[in-house]
């Protein structure tokens, strides 16, 4: 049996070990008797009394809050939603936009175009007989919308003015003001008429023939006739038979007459005798403007180039560099017009 004394002195070694934390709760209940228990002996001292009611508050303190059992997952606490805005990506198939370059007065004239502010000389007389019978065949009570308007100027061999003429013939009927003119660069050969007017390295018809997805609008270049417009051959010269000769270009040029219906669509295309594109887009076209040049194409060279591109069912013939100097020629009245 605990004798006071000794019994204050087990309850001073509870207080400590419990402080040390070396005791828990339910231990120190064995060592400290009830509230409720009497003692045989009051304290001695009043300092017994406020000892006991430190001890008092020790052992009634709250405990901790339980921690949670391991491996029970705690509830999420919910997020609110950030919305997110989608990033475009670009479109690898899809080429760049393109801006062709401007062609001015100087650049029509390195391509050969007559000064036509002199309306009335010789040669300007002469391009407006050719104009009329091409326009009437092109726009006329039996021309066909979309194939009547396409017209393909050629000749037997190099050299005999086809691209003059194909230049000069639209823009005497661009100076007309009847019928817009849209020039298209059909020769792939590296001095066209493009070279000359700084297209060499322009988007065009090429172009269009190798990706069908493409616009041709953005690739036609205006020029300071109003009415007068130009497609170029394109850059990819070096597959020009294989796309000249595929299903997609005649696709093209179809589509080309069918969407510039109210237009007059020149292609200036390769020789006959030089070339296969001539007989192949001769199966495309409405009508044909066959150059000849005077004193030196041969009757044969002739024959054998019109059998080439027998397809098209109208074909017109002009006689071109013939010299001639008598004031009674085609022409000569012109003079009486000059300031």
């Amino acid at each position: 049996m605990l004798t006071p004394k000794s019994s204050h002195l087990v309850e001073r070694a509870a207080e400590r070990l419990l402080l040390s934390g070396g005791l828990n709760n339910p231990e120190t209940q064995l060592l400290f008797p009830p509230a409720d228990a009497a003692i045989a002996e009051p304290p001695a001292h009043p300092a017994e009394h406020a000892m006991a009611a430190q001890r008092s508050s020790l052992f009634s303190r709250p405990r901790p809050p339980a921690r949670p059992a391991a491996g029970r997952p705690r509830d999420p606490v919910p997020l609110a939603p950030v919305p997110l805005t989608p990033v475009p990506r670009a479109d690898p198939t899809t080429p760049a936009p393109w801006t062709p370059p401007a062609v001015g007065a100087a650049a029509l004239q390195r391509a050969s175009m007559i000064d036509w502010s002199r309306s009335r000389t010789r040669i300007s007389e002469e391009f407006r007989l050719v104009q009329r019978q091409i326009l009437r065949a092109a726009f006329g009570p039996d021309a066909q919308p979309g194939f009547s308007n396409l017209v393909l100027v050629t000749s037997a061999r190099p050299g005999e003015g086809k691209s003059f003429i194909a230049a000069n013939l639209s823009a005497s009927i661009a100076r007309q003001a009847d019928h817009p003119v849209l020039l298209i660069d059909a020769d792939a050969k590296r001095e066209s008429i493009c070279s000359s007017l700084g297209l060499a390295e322009a988007a065009g018809l090429l172009d269009l023939a190798a990706n069908p997805r493409l616009d041709p609008a953005p690739m036609i270049v205006k020029t300071p006739i109003e009415l007068l417009s130009i497609l170029p051959i394109g850059r990819d010269r070096e597959r020009s038979a294989e796309l000249f000769s595929a299903t997609e270009m005649a696709r093209l040029i179809q589509n080309l007459g069918r969407r510039y219906a109210d237009r007059l669509l020149v292609l200036d295309a390769p020789p006959c005798l030089s070339t296969s594109d001539p007989a192949l887009l001769a199966q495309l076209v409405g009508q044909i403007l066959f150059v000849v040049e005077a004193d030196r194409t041969q009757r044969e060279e002739i024959e054998a180039a019109l059998d080439l591109v027998q397809a098209c069912p109208t074909i017109t013939m002009v006689l071109n560099k013939q010299q001639t100097s008598a004031r009674h020629s085609f022409g000569a009245y012109s003079s009486y017009y000059a300031p």
